[in-house]
């Protein structure tokens, strides 16, 4: 359940910090709790999401927060974050991936990985197995996860994903209607090299030799409006994305002009949308992942909504009338 508080600047923390205004504003919420908010996107500063707790306020601006009491302000190791199993075969698992777990190792820590959250939750299963990625999901995105238990299926399975075998199916809560109700979006994708770890698509480029400098990638993905919300100006997409570049399903929607709802990074322009605060990450779900192995065995695995994309979508249709497609 996502809370909101609110409240506005009183003269008397004019030129203050955010942190340190907040913190005096809101009772029982620390400047540690308050930065946990900014860093997980749900503080605004008249209607504007802050990225800074040093960033200053002025006499009547308008402070708001919005967090998920069991994420945002949660201290605890992603570690105790439940991780679902979906299947435990022999040599590969299947997990329902949360929100707010990498994939893998960062910069700034090496074993707080969704691998690590599994051996230490279940160390009956996997205190002595070696776990491998097979595939990366961006850390506030949910959903199908596949795991490795082994070098030789590791092998095996990312031949299949390289091969296009694997059949990936999101869905995605996004800001605005796009135009066009379904097609192929196969714009190549680059790195940002003003922003760190921040991608854009080459507009108006496609191919297999993509315009737009040598790091250009070419990344294809189709998509299919589910169901439409024009009172809040909003839609629930499905996405098929045929390849696997670094945030390809969000960099494509947002080249649509559809960003996801709570994307940190790539909706950061969404001013004055009636849900631009609805969300604490991006609302990004990888509902299904199925193929046929190499012994011609078929595999097809679910994950169920969360609550939180839940509850968003559970929002967008209390705000007025869905179009279903």
């Amino acid at each position: 359940m996502v809370e909101q508080i609110k409240a506005q600047v009183p003269g008397s923390l004019n030129g203050a910090r955010f942190d340190v205004a907040a913190a005096a504003l809101f009772d029982g919420l620390s400047r540690k709790k308050i930065k946990s908010v900014i860093d997980r996107g749900g503080a605004y500063l008249n209607k504007r999401r802050v990225t800074l707790a040093k960033k200053e306020v002025r006499t009547g601006d308008i402070i708001e927060l919005f967090w998920d009491e069991a994420r945002s302000l949660s201290e605890r190791s992603v570690k105790k974050i439940p991780v679902q199993i979906i299947s435990h075969q022999s040599d590969f698992v299947v997990i329902n991936k949360p929100a707010g777990i990498p994939s893998q190792a960062t910069l700034t820590s090496s074993d707080e990985t969704v691998l690590h959250a599994l051996k230490a939750q279940y160390p009956e299963q996997f205190s002595e197995t070696e776990l491998m990625l097979v595939h990366r999901l961006d850390k506030d995105t949910s959903g199908v996860m596949l795991i490795a238990k082994s070098k030789t299926a590791q092998q095996r399975l990312e031949k299949l994903f390289l091969e296009r075998k694997m059949k990936k199916v999101y869905h995605a809560l996004c800001f605005g209607i796009p135009k066009s109700l379904h097609g192929v979006l196969d714009w190549p994708i680059r790195k940002d090299p003003t922003r760190t770890n921040t991608y854009f698509a080459v507009v108006g480029s496609t191919g297999r030799a993509p315009r737009g400098g040598q790091d250009a990638k070419s990344a294809r993905t189709l998509f299919q409006v589910l169901k439409t919300f024009p009172k809040s100006r909003s839609s629930h997409i499905e996405c098929h994305p045929e390849t696997g570049r670094t945030h390809q399903i969000r960099v494509h929607l947002q080249a649509l002009g559809v960003p996801l709802l709570g994307d940190k990074t790539y909706a950061t322009n969404v001013v004055g949308h009636p849900l631009a605060q609805a969300a604490t990450r991006h609302m990004l779900h990888a509902v299904s992942l199925s193929w046929v192995d190499t012994d011609g065995q078929t595999f097809v695995f679910e994950a169920p909504f969360p609550e939180d994309f839940g509850a968003c979508l559970h929002l967008l249709e209390q705000e007025g009338a869905s179009n279903d497609l």
